[in-house]
């Protein structure tokens, strides 16, 4: 199916720039696929500075081809949407999701009962408070987690330095005797000590700024208490290969909801959403996402996200 896309400004605190992308047929209205990002400073296709994901470009695409409407706005503070990245909290990232909700919503060619949540990385924790607040009607979570992200970071540190000790060679020499292992656990201790300790949005930390304010807020957030209020049809799909977060937790999601939930394990795939054959080390997986964002998204990922959709669509009103 053919689909036209707009640009569009979606009223929030700040205003957020987006793309609303609307399928050429012959209905009136069509089901939407909200997206909602990961963390850092990436814009509505998911693209960063230093690494093009281009993972909601594309499965936007995919989308409308199935004849659903798309919606992704820059995250606030990025591309062409208003605020300051560095100031912006989770709790703020949620109500400019409910604000890009309460848009698609009131749009004359979308269907305000058949409305998706697509959340990747941080969106997934997101997605679930969104909802709290204005109800959808299904969720795709890709590469998301069941635990708070303070667990999740700690895990990915846990990794660093398990990858760190396991160095052979120079490299391994070199580490042991400068004890960077300990570095790294004495380093995250003394910036989440600056963290708690204040109540500024945004501090330096070693000349580099940290947005504090969205820090402390996710310490005191769980999703999981979140997930168990949902209701909706839920699609959950993570990588074997993902370092980001925990693989096996893609069950949890399906366990924790109350609507119906199918999930995924796509071997070898990685949380930028392609697969590699990389050893599975944190290491050697993250200095290979800009080998693996040359190609497309994994179109396994993609057939099972289709299907879904197709399955979805044939749903009532």
């Amino acid at each position: 199916m053919r689909f036209t896309e707009q640009e569009v400004l979606i009223p929030s605190k700040f205003m957020l720039a987006g793309t609303l992308t609307i399928p050429q047929g012959d209905e009136e209205t069509y089901p939407v696929v909200v997206m909602v990002h990961g963390s850092g400073k990436v814009d509505r296709n998911e693209d960063a500075k230093n690494l093009r994901i281009n993972a909601f470009a594309e499965l936007s695409s995919l989308a409308a081809e199935q004849g659903f409407a798309t919606l992704r706005y820059d995250k606030r503070g990025i591309g062409k949407s208003g605020g300051n990245y560095y100031e912006t909290g989770l709790f703020d990232l949620i109500e400019d999701a409910v604000s890009v909700v309460e848009f698609a919503r009131q749009h004359p060619r979308i269907n305000s009962e058949k409305i998706i949540l697509l959340g990747h990385s941080e969106g997934c924790l997101i997605v679930p408070a969104v909802n709290q607040k204005v109800q959808v009607q299904g969720m795709i979570l890709i590469a998301g987690s069941a635990e708070p992200l303070s667990m999740t970071t700690a895990w990915q540190r846990e990794q660093l330095i398990e990858d760190m000790r396991a160095e052979k060679g120079f490299s391994g020499w070199l580490i042991r005797p400068l004890k960077v292992d300990k570095k790294i656990v004495e380093m995250n201790e003394e910036l989440v000590q600056k963290i708690t300790e204040t109540d500024k949005a945004v501090i330096r930390y070693k000349g580099k700024k940290v947005n504090a304010k969205w820090n402390r807020e996710h310490h005191g957030y769980d999703v999981r208490e979140l997930l168990k209020d949902v209701t909706c049809p839920v699609l959950a799909i993570t990588g074997t290969k993902d370092v980001q977060v925990k693989p096996e937790q893609v069950k949890e999601i399906c366990d924790l909801v109350q609507g119906e939930c199918k999930y995924h394990l796509i071997e070898d795939m990685t949380h930028i959403l392609r697969k590699t054959d990389a050893e599975h080390r944190i290491g050697v997986i993250l200095k290979d996402y800009k080998k693996q964002v040359k190609r497309p998204v994994d179109q396994e990922l993609k057939e099972i996200i289709k299907g879904w959709l197709n399955k979805y669509s044939q749903l009532p009103n």
